[in-house]
């Protein structure tokens, strides 16, 4: 028992980011280069500097045609804004020394970070936190901003403003990833006191929790009622249970001594490059089909070069022949 409490402290000791604490104007303004007039005047007209645009996903291989097609809302900032997002990010965010469990856009921190937390892992649970950034509400900014990164409360209602749209967090601004990390961090205390507990091994991916260990199924209830009682919902259509037997994946990545690429999504790519040869895509779907493949080959290229190497090619081949230039 004395283990298991010696590591509860410590993922509690290690888990608090250093707090900016900027708490004047004066200061704010020296960081971002921007006069405070500026950015209140910025803040005051949130519907001037975005661009709203519904993102049509592209059908999948193997999916059938009849299936309904699936659509995400996406908040698209707009200079000035834009740029006073990216100052926030790169000046105040981008350094901030976040706990080893949060992975997803933290720089310097790849896929194979998260999977690392869960190689060879007797049970698996992957959760995935239901619309996620359009959940976050301002509040929830202000709180990071005010409480755990150590603002003022003119300086971090002056941020919120600027980082948030319509009361929530907007999908697609620069500063979005990294405050939603921090949201995720101010409220999942009980989740790692029960983790480090019970020996369970917790890290995430942006909106997917993973958990591994022998008692891994013991925390969906904590996890559940803990996003619950913080009015957040987890997606029960991708809650995930993978014990003995079964193939054990995090974030698409087989998690082992080496990290592997699934055979089905293997196939998939293989598929939709197949769709491609043969111009099964329609005309307005296949800018972005093709970008979506590419996409999939780096990611999985990162996680193991020798699996997906001759699917690159393939699609270097199949480009070169249509006239076009691969970027893979």
């Amino acid at each position: 028992m004395v283990q298991p409490q010696r590591n509860q402290l410590h993922v509690e000791r290690v888990s608090r980011p250093k707090p900016l604490k900027i708490v004047s104007m004066r200061y704010l303004e020296r960081l971002l280069g921007t006069p405070r007039e500026t950015l209140r005047q910025i803040a005051a007209e949130p519907d001037c500097h975005y661009a709203p645009r519904t993102d049509e996903k592209p059908p999948r291989p193997f999916a059938k045609k009849k299936l309904k097609r699936k659509f995400r809302d996406l908040d698209c900032p707009r200079d000035p804004l834009l740029e006073v997002q990216r100052r926030i990010y790169r000046n105040l965010l981008r350094d901030l020394e976040l706990p080893d469990y949060l992975c997803g856009g933290v720089k310097g921190r790849s896929v194979l970070d998260n999977v690392a937390h869960h190689n060879n892992a007797p049970v698996i649970v992957t959760v995935d936190i239901k619309s996620w950034f359009p959940s976050i509400t301002a509040a929830n900014v202000y709180f990071v901003w005010y409480t755990v990164l150590k603002c003022s409360h003119e300086v971090a209602t002056l941020l919120t403003s600027l980082t948030t749209f319509n009361g929530h967090l907007p999908q697609g601004a620069p500063t979005s990833t990294t405050l939603s990390n921090l949201v995720l961090f101010s409220i999942d205390l009980p989740i790692r006191r029960v983790a480090a507990r019970l020996g369970v091994s917790y890290s995430s991916w942006v909106d997917d929790m993973t958990l591994s260990g022998l008692h891994a199924r013991k925390l969906i209830p904590i996890v559940a009622s803990t996003l619950k009682g913080a009015r957040f919902k987890v997606c029960r259509t991708k809650l995930r249970v993978m014990g003995c037997g079964k193939q054990r994946a995090v974030n698409g990545v087989i998690a082992g001594v080496k990290p592997s690429i699934p055979k089905q999504t293997r196939d998939r790519i293989r598929a939709a490059l197949h769709r491609l040869r043969v111009r099964d895509i329609r005309s307005e779907d296949e800018e972005r089909y093709i970008a979506t493949q590419k996409g999939r080959i780096v990611y999985f290229k990162s996680v193991n070069p020798q699996q997906i190497t001759s699917l690159e090619v393939e699609l270097s081949r199949l480009l070169e022949r249509e006239g076009r230039i691969s970027q893979t």
